[in-house]
């Protein structure tokens, strides 16, 4: 059994191509199970490909909504080779039973290239979202959301999904938001996720009171995750360096600091959270 599950990393990704080995061997070393992340149809693959290849490596498939409006593509997430369709995803999804959840999926009104119509980019995204919600509930799955900048209109759509009869369970992963933007969220039962940003101090500028320290202290604890979205964001004390999941430890006690509770407790707590969630274990 694990000790730790990081809910959200791209260990399949290049950033891992020179010592994959030895990555592996320091999560195994601290009992963490780690999911690995599509971003399209070409990373969804290889991540199934590399899941099966481990007993303690699961896989999510789908394509993050920054590739339906933005050029923009990460140093180290491999290009797409073909377009977008929700087909290409179901057709992985399909393939083995290592997948546990559809995504990333979402809505990143951030990342829309300037010479795009804004109004035609945001329709994308939302269509797309809707596609990978529906393809999770036909696929009885969980679903992986990305949000930025959009955390209103995700509600709403969520909301309307719901009204509809799509109830999918599932986790916006990297959660920064304020209060007022988790508690919609929650009440529709999704679980929040949480990397090392949390374990920033916080800016001069930020306002104390929405701070995502608030949202971890009072949420409910059976809808926490952590995770690390390595090869990027990483916690402190190794900010700086690249991201691996061994590093969700950090996560963890972040959490636990916030919480004022022993780290043991949130160990064991979202484990747990994430075994429900994506039925591992």
């Amino acid at each position: 059994m694990p000790h730790l599950i990081d809910t959200h990393c791209h260990l399949h990704f290049p950033a891992y191509d020179q010592d994959r080995d030895a990555v592996l061997g320091r999560m195994r070393e601290k009992g963490i199970w780690g999911i690995t992340v599509g971003t399209n149809a070409t990373t969804s693959a290889s991540g199934v490909a590399f899941a099966e290849q481990h007993p303690d490596i699961f896989a999510v498939v789908g394509y993050h909504p920054e590739h339906l409006s933005s050029s923009f593509v990460p140093e180290d997430e491999p290009h797409e080779r073909e377009p977008y369709t929700i087909e290409s995803i179901a057709t992985i999804a399909r393939s083995s039973k290592k997948v546990v959840a559809i995504g990333e999926t979402g809505l990143d009104f951030f990342r829309i290239d300037e010479d795009r119509d804004r109004a035609v980019a945001e329709r994308l995204q939302e269509d797309a979202l809707r596609e990978h919600l529906h393809l999770a509930a036909s696929l009885r799955l969980p679903v992986v959301i990305h949000c930025r900048d959009a955390f209103t209109r995700l509600a709403q759509m969520l909301q309307e999904e719901q009204g509809n009869g799509v109830r999918v369970p599932g986790v916006i992963h990297c959660f920064t938001g304020s209060w007022s933007e988790a508690q919609p969220l929650l009440d529709l039962g999704l679980h929040l996720s949480f990397t090392g940003i949390i374990t920033f101090p916080p800016k001069k500028t930020d306002d104390a009171a929405q701070h995502v320290h608030r949202v971890i202290e009072r949420m409910p604890f059976d809808r926490i995750l952590v995770e690390t979205d390595a090869p990027w964001l990483t916690p402190i004390p190794h900010r700086g360096k690249r991201n691996e999941p061994a590093y969700v430890q950090h996560v963890a006690e972040q959490v636990a600091a916030l919480r004022k509770i022993d780290v043991e407790s949130v160990e064991k707590q979202t484990t747990q959270n994430a075994q429900r969630l994506f039925r591992i274990g």
